[in-house]
């Protein structure tokens, strides 16, 4: 759904809603490509559900506005972008299961390796489809969850593997464990294995058009490994890695999602009225409480029970009692203004990140935005 205004009214949706601001997603794109190297592809991350913003619209925006591709999770992310009419270069990251390679060949998906036996069941499909399929070598330098290991053992199957038949061997990448840390040796030392493996690799005569291992962090903070190719994530989004260290050319971000809710029952109820599930909430006064029509089963999680607050205008409400599947109650007592049902709550946004709402549950801001529930609403605009 589009709209072209940015004010979200509770006539616009029914229980909650996201707005995700296209312009600001444009917005960001034009910062990461200001700090990245004029020669590097800018391969976008739009695996989950684009973080939870939404693949589909996402995908086109950033597409249409000069990214050179787009990351993915799974086949089935990549399929559904194809069946939407996607057809820039789809990159999956992980792992697919052989018995998935007949899409991965016949949706043109590029395909991440990381061992000689899945690639040579890659190939025979390729061959049985008459096609060729590019392939993207994963390298572990460090990160120890999935790639060839970077010692000198896997050399040989690497090469081997790159001269299958159906296999172009495209990409070559890595994965950084802590660039949004202060741990640069650690980066620097990933950096300079993942090099000395391309560089083995090259005197066998194996070579790769692209060669990337830059996420987000690695993107602002080390602007010499940026190489062929970057993967930019979250700040896509507008929001920070967490705990990254200043960089120092910082891109203007701007957050691209803003979540809402309305209230859809007031009442006042006397001193000693237990609220919610588990009554472990007691009114101590005479207290107005607001139901808000947005519950854990949208993403709010239940650990926002009894305390964390939610927004009307620029006041903060504390929950009361324990957040439910569909609801939560807030306590508007307080409340400078009249606020009664149809009143739009806001979770988070623009004035209010949804690194807050991270640093409440001790979790990243990447959760928070993937966590909105398939049931939200998403409206989209373009500022």
């Amino acid at each position: 759904m589009s709209k072209p205004c940015s004010d979200i009214t509770s006539d616009m949706f029914d229980r909650s809603c996201v707005k995700i601001d296209l312009g600001a997603l444009r917005h960001n794109l034009g910062e990461i490509r200001r700090i990245t190297k004029p020669d590097a592809d800018i391969m976008a991350v739009v695996k989950a559900d684009a973080y939870g913003h939404g693949a589909i619209e996402v995908a086109r925006t950033l597409v249409e506005n000069g990214a050179s591709g787009l990351c993915v999770a799974t086949i089935d992310e990549a399929v559904e972008l194809r069946k939407q009419g996607i057809e820039a270069r789809l990159l999956i990251l992980g792992c697919t299961d052989p018995m998935r390679y007949d899409d991965v060949v016949r949706y043109d998906v590029d395909q991440a390796v990381y061992d000689y036996d899945s690639a040579s069941l890659l190939s025979s499909e390729a061959v049985k489809q008459n096609k060729t399929v590019n392939i993207h070598v994963k390298l572990d330098t460090g990160m120890g969850r999935i790639g060839f290991p970077t010692d000198g053992s896997g050399t040989e199957d690497i090469a081997r593997m790159c001269r299958l038949p159906g296999l172009v061997p495209y990409g070559v990448f890595s994965h950084f464990a802590v660039a949004d840390t202060n741990d640069d040796d650690y980066t620097r030392a990933q950096f300079d294995v993942f090099m000395r493996q391309i560089d083995e690799l090259k005197q066998l005569g194996i070579s790769f058009s692209k060669r990337h291992i830059c996420n987000s962090a690695g993107i602002m903070r080390f602007p010499e490994m940026h190489l062929d190719m970057v993967r930019a994530g979250i700040i896509l989004y507008g929001l920070m890695p967490p705990g990254c260290p200043e960089p120092e050319d910082k891109p203007d971000l701007i957050p691209v999602m803003s979540w809402y809710a309305k209230v859809i029952h007031s009442k006042t109820v006397p001193a000693g009225t237990t609220v919610s599930y588990g009554r472990h909430f007691k009114a101590e006064r005479p207290t107005k409480v607001l139901t808000v029509s947005v519950g854990y089963a949208d993403g709010l999680s239940r650990r926002f029970s009894n305390g964390f607050e939610l927004m009307i205008g620029d006041e903060r409400l504390p929950i009361i009692g324990n957040v439910c599947m569909d609801m939560c109650m807030l306590d508007g007592t307080d409340l400078k203004k009249e606020a009664g049902k149809e009143t739009v709550v806001t979770i988070f946004g623009k004035d209010r990140s949804a690194d807050e709402l991270a640093d409440y549950l001790g979790t990243i801001n990447y959760e928070i935005t993937c966590l909105v529930g398939k049931r939200v609403q998403r409206i989209y605009i373009d500022e």
